[in-house]
């Protein structure tokens, strides 16, 4: 009578169901990993093997296996709620012993480790005091202190330095100047005789003072001379339209003066007043004058005023920075910009907290025809001394990436290397486990690297439970490494792996083995009836 088959086939359906249970009880269980039942038939055999009439004998439960399919990733408000997304298992560090779960719903412990819901800590690669990580796996503990501040001693610079700006200071261009009447010139020069005056000063469009002197010689027509203007033994102007002529009055007369000749300076209109020049008529009376030259209080023009922080005429533009001293205090650092007087040349002035800086200031900066640093080629250091306990600081301005083009003033990039003291503030997690602390003074450090390892055979885990699971001869050992790298998944930080549970494919399996069982239950009901007919035979 086929009793034992029918009730095997309860006992199998019954596993089935029991397992179907399981299952959908952890339907909401973070990390967990639905199981399948495994069937196989049972026969009887001999040494000989089996009967080609040989019938069956049931069925036997061969396995109830894990599938570790990828369960839905649900998004949390928590940064150490963790999900893998793609192969893998978080390592677990219980008493000594490592397990393995996908279950990513982390806190930390009042000692700063992250740890699971079973105060289980998780496992990460260590990183060095630079934030360098190393291959040594460890418990991953959250680094709670402060940073210490950092004194700044590097400040690059990315701006434009306006080409077109004016020189400030006041710097003004002489434009004319009187020559007086002390000045008498020889009726009776020779033609082509020049007369030299003594040098004075006069200013180009950058207020520089330049040293020059006049120059007169008779021309052939009678009356007239030619008036030049010379620097260093060679003539810068000379007069336009008519020169100087007696005959006829002319009040003054005009060049076109350029003081750095082929250089980007434009042309200065230079008018002189020489209606007070007179000629002697006597004969071999000659040149009288005190110095040919013109009356000084008339000469236009002046150089440079000194710069001052305090007085905007001085510069053209400034920008300032926060810079920190080496106790983490800050300090207002002011750049001031004035275009010099030699062309393509500009002054860089630092205070610091309304004192000027020692060292190199100002900063002395060339450019190229082209807008191109020329000079300084390397960073310029200016130093300062902050007080209330703090080091002395030194400061290198990198001027690298500084332009003069002919556009506004603009400043593309300040960055300083230093900051103040910050506390903890955050915690990131990136897609490939590096573990980041963020601090209050925009700082952050790298404390660790999450590992992740896997199995050859995931379904030889042994399972202890919590959702976890233990290694195995048949999972082989475990393989660690970073998230990303060889098979192993990415991280996903704020968020959790849910259970990979369908319940609508767990409910029609539960009608099936539903079914399955009360076929058996069948079975064993008519073969009783046939016992029954057997044992009522008289």
């Amino acid at each position: 009578m086929p009793f034992r088959t029918a009730l095997s086939g309860l006992n199998a359906a019954s596993t089935e169901l029991r397992v179907i249970a399981q299952n959908i009880a952890n339907s909401n269980t973070v990390g967990y990993k639905k199981s399948r039942t495994e069937f196989a038939d049972i026969f009887p055999a001999s040494n000989l093997g089996t009967s080609s009439t040989t019938i069956g004998s049931g069925v036997k439960v061969s396995a109830v296996n894990q599938q570790f399919t990828q369960g839905n990733v649900n998004f949390t408000d928590n940064n150490l709620d963790l999900a893998i997304s793609g192969q893998g298992f978080f390592i677990v560090n219980d008493n000594g012993v490592n397990n393995y779960t996908r279950a990513g719903n982390f806190g930390v412990d009042n000692q700063g480790y992250v740890t699971n819901t079973q105060s289980n800590r998780l496992q990460a690669y260590q990183a060095d005091v630079n934030g360098n990580i190393s291959g040594a796996l460890g418990d991953l503990q959250l680094d709670t202190s402060d940073i210490a501040p950092q004194a700044t001693n590097s400040i690059d610079m990315g701006l434009n330095l306006d080409a077109s700006a004016a020189v400030p200071g006041s710097a003004a261009a002489t434009t004319g100047y009187t020559i007086p009447a002390t000045t008498i010139l020889d009726f009776d020069r020779m033609t082509g005789t020049e007369l030299d005056g003594s040098t004075f000063t006069m200013y180009d469009a950058y207020g520089i003072g330049r040293t020059v002197s006049m120059r007169y010689t008779p021309t052939a027509a009678a009356n007239t001379w030619t008036v030049e203007l010379r620097e260093a033994g060679a003539t810068v102007a000379s007069a336009t339209g008519n020169p100087i002529d007696f005959s006829s009055a002319v009040p003054s007369v005009s060049m076109s003066w350029d003081p750095d000749q082929t250089g980007p300076m434009s042309a200065i209109s230079l008018t002189i007043d020489t209606s007070a020049i007179t000629r002697n008529t006597t004969t071999g009376g000659g040149d009288t004058s005190a110095n040919l030259g013109p009356t000084t209080s008339t000469i236009t023009g002046s150089v440079q005023a000194a710069f001052s922080a305090t007085d905007t005429t001085t510069y053209n533009n400034s920008t300032s920075i926060n810079v920190f001293d080496s106790l983490g205090s800050p300090h207002l650092m002011t750049m001031y910009f004035r275009k010099e007087t030699a062309p393509n040349t500009w002054a860089v002035y630092s205070t610091i907290d309304g004192t000027a800086t020692g060292g190199v200031n100002p900063v002395t900066a060339t450019f190229t025809s082209a807008g191109v640093l020329s000079t300084p080629s390397t960073a310029q250091t200016v130093t300062f001394s902050p007080g209330g306990g703090a080091s002395a600081m030194s400061v290198a301005l990198d001027l690298a990436d500084i332009s003069q083009y002919g556009s506004a003033f603009s400043v593309n990039s300040l960055d300083q290397n230093g900051y103040t003291t910050g506390r903890l503030s955050g915690i990131d997690v990136a897609d490939t486990g590096i573990v980041t602390a963020r601090f209050t003074n925009g700082q952050s450090r790298t404390l660790a690297q999450i590992a992740l390892a896997n199995f050859a055979n995931t379904q030889g885990l042994r399972q202890l439970g919590n959702t976890q699971w233990a290694e195995s001869f048949s999972s082989g050992a475990p393989l660690a490494a970073a998230p990303g790298s060889g098979s192993l998944g990415l991280v996903q930080s704020g968020a959790e792996e849910g259970s990979n549970v369908d319940l609508t494919e767990q409910l029609v399996s539960m009608i099936t083995a539903q079914r399955n069982f009360q076929a058996n239950a069948q079975v064993i009901s008519t073969a009783d009836t046939i016992t029954q007919t057997i044992i009522n035979i008289r």
